[in-house]
């Protein structure tokens, strides 16, 4: 078995190639180097890394069996890297292999968010080498790279204008290497195609002259004075021509927050008004208040704990998880907008310390969850404050471990599945979608996922409000079956009620805008607008704790829920005597080590809201399969051409089968001249093809066509031909 099959041709020919898969690697390479500004991804080395590779094994062809080997390897010690850090390498693998026997269980199920980041990250490493390939296949076999370069052009200045991206250097980079390509690719194409024989130099010629007109274009775009831009943003732009120009004067409801959802419903009118800045390590949502009574019209909250209680600034004394949940100290801070007219404090799930001073200690209201600074003057408010706070991953197995609420005490579970009266159809869907579960998990992930499914439409203009017998869940599961977060988050907490599940409504905002990345402290900064303003669910798993889930259509959960294959019932493990129990930190500064580990785990956190690593999984994808069954069409329309006609033996199968032919050979470049008769139209088709068959079929075809009595056996003479120059046409 040959290692390597060395590239055949002189050393020009060889160089050029080189080149060709130097400037595709930078092509594809810049696809992935957005991901570490706009995403929680921060390993795209590796990813990098892995194209490397894989352009490297091409170049120098090397069997593909021992290619396939090498990128494996190189796959499991980047997973192990990123997943399974401090395991032994053959415990790791273990790990990942009964992962990915689950997760092709997934597959059937179509349960795609199911699925664990290990093995998501691996199908992203099978994306990678595909797409090389097809790389591979565009530049060498078909000499063509247009649509590709005019896809990354498309792809990172949508990034510029719709992100944080800053795409300037990116696009200089890309043109460059575009035009490169595109130069060099029509050289091979014209001397392929025209069978033109070049002296030894012509192509190091043509090379050196295409780089000096490439850097001098690039050079005179650059240094050339700029036009201002027309458009300081385009969103603002676009919409000052929709549908939202005026209303707002009408008496339409601009998005933000509020305290009064006593009657929910209507459309409403965007507003970008800055509301805080924050600078944070991962991405979550900002609480602000819970509501916990359903009305049937909107939330309220209840009055049976309704005092503030005053607490330390070091010690929140709000419970926000249990045993069962796995946590990681982190910290954040937060800047108010000096025109923000609240003074609540805007907190992260697991807020445990605040750090302010400006203010002596904190009033909560242990109802809602509304918490204030105290200790200030009157009416002067708190506009910056750090915080550290607990950051939640799930796993899945342990919360699907539980199975009802009987640990959950009557005051508490009577408190969080109140429900006024409700139509009946609300609560036979609640059963119908959870009847089939036996755990808390899947019956509220079947919920979750019904309301995220195609029969609703996330809409905040053409939101309706509930006449005055009118249940305003009802009216949005069953009716309108469109509307905005309020409507989502709302229906889910009431169908989770109606079966019994202990749920909560949650108001605050999303985590915002990204801005830029410290270099020294590596923490993201956040700019909230009201646009940002949003509801919820938490959902109260005994032993766990309050969960957060995300129904609202158009919206990804900020917290991650895995898998853990390690994980074992608590029955499993002996019981450790005091001396083997290890000492638990109280603080992150004291085991800073861990704290590094844990993160390390984390850095590759899929999901699919737009700008994650998974939406662009899928982007990607789409692009591919698009592509491949364009550059296919030869080999697909052949067969397609084949079955419809090869089997035919009517009489009138001549007459349909040859018609076909003439447009197959149309789709591949050989165009019938206006004038040109059938026969020397054949001839064309021969030369090229050093071959008689399709002068033999022209002339088969024309007796067919002037003596129909004899078509069908005319055309039983010359099928094969016939099927012969189809398959031609797709090499």
């Amino acid at each position: 078995m040959k290692i390597f099959d060395a590239p055949k041709g002189d050393f020009l020919s060889n160089a050029a190639a080189l080149l060709y898969y130097v400037f595709a690697f930078f092509l594809l390479w810049e696809w992935l180097a957005p991901l570490n500004v706009y995403t929680d991804t921060a390993s795209t080395g590796i990813f990098v890394s892995f194209i490397a590779l894989n352009f490297i094994l091409t170049y120098l062809r090397v069997n593909w069996l021992i290619s396939l080997v090498l990128q494996l390897v190189f796959v499991f010690i980047a997973l192990g890297r990123l997943f399974y850090e401090g395991q032994p390498m053959l415990e790791g693998f273990r790990s990942f292999a009964e992962e990915f026997v689950y997760n092709i269980s997934l597959i059937p199920a179509s349960s795609w968010m199911e699925m664990t980041s290990a093995f998501r990250t691996f199908l992203f490493f099978v994306l990678l080498s595909l797409l090389v390939y097809l790389l591979h296949y565009w530049i060498i076999v078909q000499k063509r790279i247009l649509f590709f370069f005019v896809m990354t052009l498309v792809y990172v200045t949508i990034l510029d204008t719709f992100t944080e991206y800053d795409a300037a250097l990116p696009v200089i980079r890309i043109v460059i290497a575009g035009f490169f390509l595109l130069g060099m690719l029509n050289f091979d194409r014209l001397t392929g195609v025209e069978k033109l024989k070049v002296k030894r130099y012509t192509r190091l010629k043509w090379t050196v002259t295409l780089l000096v007109f490439v850097a001098a274009s690039i050079f005179a775009g650059v240094a050339a004075p700029k036009a201002a831009p027309q458009w300081e943003d385009p969103v603002p732009f676009l919409t000052a021509y929709g549908p939202l120009e005026g209303l707002n004067g009408s008496g339409m409801k601009k998005i933000g927050y509020g305290t009064n959802d006593q009657s929910l419903g209507g459309a409403f009118v965007q507003d970008d008004t800055p509301v805080f800045t924050a600078e944070a390590m991962k991405r979550h949502y900002w609480r602000v208040e819970t509501k916990d009574v359903y009305t049937g019209k909107g939330w309220e909250t209840s009055q049976q704990e309704n005092e503030l209680e005053m607490t330390e600034k070091n010690d929140i004394g709000i419970s926000w998880y249990e045993d069962g949940a796995e946590t990681e100290f982190l910290s954040a801070a937060v800047k108010i907008e000096g025109d923000y007219k609240y003074n609540h404090v805007i907190y992260p799930l697991g807020f445990s310390e605040y750090f302010s001073e400006e203010a002596e200690g904190l009033l909560i209201n242990m109802n809602n969850e509304r918490i204030t600074p105290s200790g200030i003057p009157q009416g002067e408010k708190v506009t910056e404050y750090e915080m550290n706070y607990e950051y939640p991953s799930y796993d899945i197995d342990s919360l699907t471990s539980i199975k009802g609420t009987e640990e959950v005490s009557p005051d508490m579970l009577a408190r969080y599945t109140q429900l006024p009266e409700i139509p009946d159809r609300v609560r036979e869907l609640s059963r119908s979608l959870t009847e089939d579960y036996d755990n808390l998990y899947d019956k509220t992930k079947a919920i979750e996922e019904y309301l995220t499914g195609p029969d609703f439409t996330y809409n905040t203009q053409d939101v309706g409000v509930p006449g005055e017998n009118q249940d305003y869940v009802d009216q949005f599961l069953f009716e309108t079956m469109q509307g905005y977060c309020d409507n989502f988050s709302t229906s889910m907490t009431v169908l989770l009620r109606a079966s019994g599940i202990p749920a909560r409504w949650v108001k605050g905002y999303t985590e915002g805008e990204y801005q830029n990345t410290s270099s020294e402290t590596s923490a993201r900064t956040y700019q909230v607008t009201n646009n940002n303003a949003h509801s919820w669910v938490e959902v109260y798993f005994p032993g766990a704790g309050w969960v957060t889930f995300e129904p609202t259509q158009g919206f990804t959960n900020p917290y991650s829920f895995t898998r853990n294959t390690e994980t074992e019932t608590p029955e499993e493990p002996a019981p450790e005597t005091p001396e083997e129990q290890p000492e638990q930190p109280e603080r992150p500064d004291q085991q800073p080590e861990q704290e590094e580990a844990a993160s390390s785990k984390q850095t590759f956190n899929w999901n699919f809201s737009i700008g994650s690593p998974g939406f662009y999984t899928v982007v990607a994808l789409t692009l591919f399969i698009a592509a491949v069954i364009y550059f296919t069409r030869r080999k697909w329309m052949m067969l397609l051409v084949l079955a419809k006609y090869k089997n035919r033996r009517d009489e009138e199968a001549f007459f349909s089968a040859y018609p076909a032919l003439l447009k197959q050979l149309h789709r591949i470049g050989y165009e019938r001249k206006e004038g040109q008769t059938l026969r020397e139209f054949a001839k064309t088709v021969d030369y090229t093809f050093s071959s008689r068959d399709m002068l033999h079929l022209t002339n088969s075809y024309e007796k067919a066509l002037y003596k129909r009595d004899d078509a069908k056996a005319e055309w039983n003479k010359v099928a094969e031909l016939w099927e012969n120059l189809i398959k031609r046409t797709s090499s």
